[in-house]
């Protein structure tokens, strides 16, 4: 993939806020609109091969917190995802909500990227996702993923996932 430019503010925004989504789940959509920045000045353009610190300074800028917690790790996931694909830093995200209460992550994938992201069948092992990543590397030259992890257990807490 090639980036030529950049995308501009408005742009963005306008698609992000035209995203149809079910009246069912007009309270999640807000708290996503909520906790999303996009930023308006001038960005850099990130080189098509980042470099550990270009995914550092990334990462950095799409936690957009004062105080982190993980109650937004699938909006933080998906921004950072979004600013690798176009090489910029555009999206960020900021805490709305308690740190217990996550978000849908099909909800997030349909406004940030307009639809449900493609999901891997059920991985059980780090070995297994480094042979997805691999393949989905070799064959479609992806070169961003989401990992998301379910159904584990924390103490007091109980069943939780995460989306890294």
């Amino acid at each position: 993939m090639r980036v030529s430019g950049s995308a501009s503010s408005q742009d963005i925004i306008s698609r992000i806020n035209s995203k149809n989504i079910n009246n069912n789940d007009s309270n999640e959509v807000k708290r996503i609109k909520d906790a999303l920045c996009i930023e308006s000045k001038e960005r850099i353009l990130y080189p098509q091969n980042l470099s550990r610190d270009n995914l550092k300074q990334m990462a950095r800028y799409v936690n957009n917190t004062y105080v982190h917690y993980s109650g937004n790790c699938v909006l933080l996931s998906a921004c950072l995802h979004y600013n690798i694909h176009h090489r910029q830093d555009i999206l960020s995200s900021k805490n709305t909500a308690s740190p217990t209460v996550g978000l849908d992550s099909a909800i997030v994938d349909k406004i940030i990227f307009g639809h449900e992201l493609n999901q891997s069948y059920c991985l059980n092992s780090i070995d297994e996702v480094e042979k997805e990543i691999l393949n989905r590397y070799d064959i479609k030259r992806e070169s961003s993923f989401i990992i998301s992890a379910e159904n584990y257990i924390v103490p007091i807490i109980g069943e939780c996932g995460h989306d890294f």
